[in-house]
């Protein structure tokens, strides 16, 4: 790719990152190649829908995700902690980016580099695991795969429009905490309920 449309790309993505964090989804094609600087052909040469540039978006974010978790594999010395310290990281990114998350559909995790980072999370997901089961502080039985699921619940929990207080995202942490902890390392619940909960 010539520097100049590697750079159009990079515009775009860095447009339709702000434009979705700021505005929702929602947002048209015309509005964020307004924001990057370029036109509508610009924007539909590096991405053929709304769809694939939303997709390529989540993927940068995910990109994101497994550098952090990276990084504190080989910066944390904390075995017991390190796969929650990461859950905190996760929900803090996830909170700036909810209305994308929750427009992802099957169809764009089909796309190969998402289905390629999806086994690179499940690959950090397992070493973060094995860390802790060394500790005795994570289930023996615990995997990547219900790490997975329990990290969906957190980022697909509450609707966009009605964010959750910062109690309740310290209540559902320490619920993934339980799932995931030996009942030497568990802990009574912080934080409350959803308002809307029985």
């Amino acid at each position: 790719m010539r520097k100049d449309a590697q750079a159009n790309r990079e515009r775009l993505l860095e447009a339709a990152d702000r434009m979705f964090r700021e505005h929702g989804v929602e947002v048209s094609v015309g509005e964020i190649a307004d924001a990057a600087g370029v036109g509508r052909g610009t924007l539909f040469r590096n991405f053929r829908s709304k769809e694939e540039l939303i997709a390529a978006v989540l993927s940068v974010r995910v990109g994101e995700l497994l550098e952090y978790g990276r990084e504190l594999l080989e910066t944390d010395p904390d075995d017991a902690e390190v796969t929650f310290t990461f859950l905190e990281g996760l929900v803090r990114r996830q909170e700036e980016n909810r209305a994308l998350l929750q427009t992802a559909t099957d169809e764009m995790f089909a796309a190969p580099e998402m289905q390629r980072q999806h086994v690179e999370l499940l690959e950090l997901f397992g070493a973060m695991l094995a860390r802790g089961k060394r500790a005795g502080a994570i289930r023996p039985e615990a995997t990547a795969t219900d790490m997975l699921m329990l990290v969906k619940g957190l980022c697909m929990f509450a609707p966009v429009e009605q964010p959750l207080s910062a109690e309740t995202i310290l209540r559902h942490l320490d619920l993934v905490r339980a799932a995931l902890t030996t009942p030497a390392y568990s802990r009574p619940l912080r934080g409350e309920p959803a308002s809307h909960a029985a």
